[in-house]
């Protein structure tokens, strides 16, 4: 199980903002997160996870419901996932090749929009059933197109927990084209 330097208590239902994760946290946020991403048994990546701290926390609060993993580049310290959560690809650009496995894909503050197409385009034919996608909304109109062609379905989710300034997007029910 992988435990956090965080504790879940320093969180309320306001965004709270770490020095090491991009998003604002909140209990509203680990909440909407967990009851949208795949449950158990199904696997859910996030990629590039950075530090953990969200992936950790999401665990701690949502044990029984979720199995999660980070994917990272090598030179990138995760803090708070342990070793055995993490999966490790070479450089930023990689895709993980076990992703045709994974039910759920989960990317906060990507920095490149084109790592989402590639992980989307690469393995929406396998078992992947969402993508939750957590930035600032500003950057939505960068995947925007790419998530609306993709999914049947689209949900665009600010509010309680969440900063106004950013924006968590959940799509859902992948069109598969078969070539």
């Amino acid at each position: 199980m992988a435990v956090s330097r965080r504790p879940l208590s320093e969180l309320t239902d306001e965004p709270t903002h770490f020095s090491d994760c991009c998003a604002g946290i909140s209990k509203p946020l680990l909440d909407m997160l967990a009851s949208r991403l795949p449950q158990k048994p199904a696997l859910t990546l996030s990629i590039g996870c950075g530090s953990g701290l969200l992936e950790a926390m999401l665990l701690q609060a949502a044990p029984e419901k979720l199995d999660l993993y980070g994917v990272e580049v090598p030179g990138c310290v995760s803090w708070h996932l342990p070793a055995e959560r993490l999966f490790r690809v070479p450089s930023t650009t990689s895709l993980y090749p076990e992703t045709m496995l994974a039910s759920g894909l989960m990317f906060v503050y990507p920095r490149k929009s084109k790592l989402v197409a590639d992980y989307i385009h690469a393995f929406a034919g396998g078992a992947l059933e969402c993508v939750a996608w957590l930035s600032h909304r500003s950057d939505f109109s960068e995947v925007k197109d790419l998530l609306f062609s993709s999914f049947h379905k689209v949900e665009l989710i600010d509010g309680p927990g969440i900063p106004p300034y950013e924006l968590l997007v959940v799509a859902s029910m992948p069109m598969i084209t078969l070539k």
